[in-house]
């Protein structure tokens, strides 16, 4: 099998990357859409073009790569993608029919490990992309920067941090979303940098869909966030703390009703304060995140 990333290491250890890397989207994943192409890779709803200026057609689910060793690749299949097959295989709905289940704790766990391992890979300032025209796109979202702690947990086998929330709400595959009105987004804004003594915190926010499902991640250590699908029992979060989900308890949302932004922001603190002012104002839509007097 040909290096497909040569003389780059991987991005979990220093060692040589080895094959195609790690698949970002699961190689099961892309079984199970076998026979739903062909795909489209689209941007804000508008398709990718080939040379002809015709819409780019894959016939197989255009997958992600990143640079990776066979052992921490190994590593991530034990340890993530077995338990999370099943949970996901269950959740995707194929037909107007279909019945979301619920899960358990150690299935929310399971399902928020491979979406977490989804995101991050996905967005990594290193992966490639399947689609030519999505790889060759400047615009193409990854992370300007990649904190240590955002992957260090899957190569050591323990739980991501909790300075993570992973959020899911469901969405129709059946509804028309492009009449949804402007006037009815909101938006949760992140500071960009945190100082909190000689600590910097850097935060981030990451969404991607898989099917029936909208996904965010968000990186927000010690400062707790107030979002209104949750309030609203709209969304589930799967971590931290994972608990029993009845997702056909959810009711479906826009993708873009409730979004993220990271703002400008940056703010130098103590621990102490940082602490105490970000528990009184948590993040939440229209709160400008300057923690009162600590901007």
């Amino acid at each position: 099998m040909a290096n497909r990333f040569p003389d780059a290491p991987c991005v979990l250890c220093d060692s040589p990357s080895e094959g195609v890397g790690e698949h970002v989207i699961s190689r099961w994943l892309i079984e199970l859409f076998g026979r739903q192409g062909p795909f489209k890779s689209e941007k804000a709803g508008v398709p990718y073009l080939n040379r002809k200026r015709e819409v780019a057609l894959q016939q197989s689910l255009p997958g992600v790569h990143v640079p990776m060793c066979s052992g921490c690749n190994n590593r991530l299949n034990r340890m993530i993608e077995v338990a999370a097959r099943p949970v996901v295989a269950r959740l995707l709905p194929w037909s107007s029919q279909h019945v979301w289940p619920s899960i358990d704790s150690v299935e929310a766990k399971a399902l928020a490990r491979w979406l977490l391992k989804v995101g991050l890979l996905w967005a990594h300032p290193d992966s490639h992309h399947d689609q030519p025209q999505v790889q060759c796109d400047p615009s193409m979202t990854r992370f300007e920067f990649v904190e240590r702690e955002w992957l260090s947990w899957m190569r050591g086998g323990s739980d991501p941090p909790d300075g993570f929330t992973v959020y899911a709400v469901r969405r129709s595959l059946y509804a028309d979303w492009a009449a949804w009105p402007e006037t009815n987004r909101q938006y949760i804004s992140l500071p960009r940098r945190v100082v909190v003594g000689d600590r910097t915190h850097r935060f981030m926010t990451r969404s991607f869909g898989i099917r029936g499902l909208d996904v965010t991640i968000v990186w927000h250590p010690g400062w707790p966030i107030a979002h209104p699908f949750v309030e609203q029992d709209r969304a589930a979060v799967l971590w931290p703390k994972p608990a029993p989900v009845n997702f056909d308890a959810l009711r479906e949302a826009h993708p873009d009703e409730v979004s993220f932004v990271v703002v400008g922001t940056s703010i130098m603190t103590s621990a102490e304060e940082y602490e105490r002012q970000a528990h009184r104002h948590p993040l939440g839509v229209g709160v400008l995140p300057m923690l009162g007097d600590m901007a």
